[in-house]
């Protein structure tokens, strides 16, 4: 017996260089097999108005941060467009379309709503939706509404100026 030996001590117990590498070689094979099929399960956004409301959220955000200075932004239902500081301007939809854009107090701003048409509207509207330089907004609620579809009212996030999660009642 050999005198630096231990007894109970037994020699190839571990793990080889690799053997390590090849459990993580198979690893990463098996998650760039997963992680594309796995994107399926999340929910897809439709496109459409909603996403063109949050980039140009994004856009006058972004904006307001880089000028330094307070920007406000506005829906001009007649052009069918976003309008905000210095006249720039940010098509929504086609012209063809009738939507109504329209900015409404926070929820917890004594807000009130009304039944036009079979439809709940909400009727505490705000001219402009502001953007501070130091990235965030005033809180509101955007409402979209079309002649042919259900109004859809968009929480916006006054710290991140995004559309927050919907809350289903």
């Amino acid at each position: 017996m050999a005198m630096n030996a231990r007894p109970g001590l037994r020699r190839g117990t571990g793990f080889t260089l690799v053997e390590v590498l090849l459990v993580l070689a198979l690893l990463a094979l098996i998650g760039m097999v997963l992680l594309p099929a796995a994107g399926g399960l999340l929910p897809k956004s439709g496109g459409g108005w909603e996403d063109n409301v949050a980039e140009a959220l994004q856009l006058v955000r972004r904006e307001a941060v880089v000028s330094g200075r307070e920007l406000s932004l506005r829906f001009d239902p007649e052009k069918r467009c976003f309008t905000w500081g210095g006249g720039a301007s940010k098509p929504l939809v086609p012209a063809d379309t009738k939507l109504t854009v329209e900015f409404l107090r926070a929820a917890s701003s004594g807000s009130s709503s009304v039944l036009i048409g079979g439809q709940l509207v909400e009727t505490t509207v705000v001219p402009v939706l502001r953007f501070y330089p130091d990235g965030t907004c005033d809180p509101v609620r955007v409402q979209l509404r079309a002649p042919d579809a259900v109004p859809r009212v968009l929480t916006i996030d006054p710290w991140t100026c995004a559309p927050g999660l919907e809350v289903k009642k």
